[in-house]
């Protein structure tokens, strides 16, 4: 499964912050820390556990640890309308 930001979000970097706007429905989120990191997987599209590895090979966590904490985002960025999910 492959993750990607939307095609309505824009992607605005300030600082050290992500910030997305889905302009179609108004919402929008800020991504800091982490999760901040693989914004750049989300506009290119990548799997959970490519997202994980990358996050595990920055920070002091597990794979396991980061997927776990991934997997709840994702779902979150998914029901704003700010991620969506394929096959491919």
């Amino acid at each position: 499964m492959l993750y990607r930001f939307s095609s309505d979000v824009l992607q605005v970097d300030v600082d050290s912050e992500t910030m997305l706007l889905n302009y179609a429905s108004g919402k929008y989120f800020g991504l800091t820390g982490a999760v901040a990191r693989v914004a750049d997987n989300l506009r290119d599209g990548a799997s959970i556990d490519e997202m994980a590895c990358h996050i595990a090979g920055y920070y002091d966590v597990t794979e396991a640890a980061a997927r776990d904490d991934l997997t709840r985002i994702l779902i979150e960025l998914q029901k704003a309308g700010l991620v969506i999910s394929s096959e491919t």
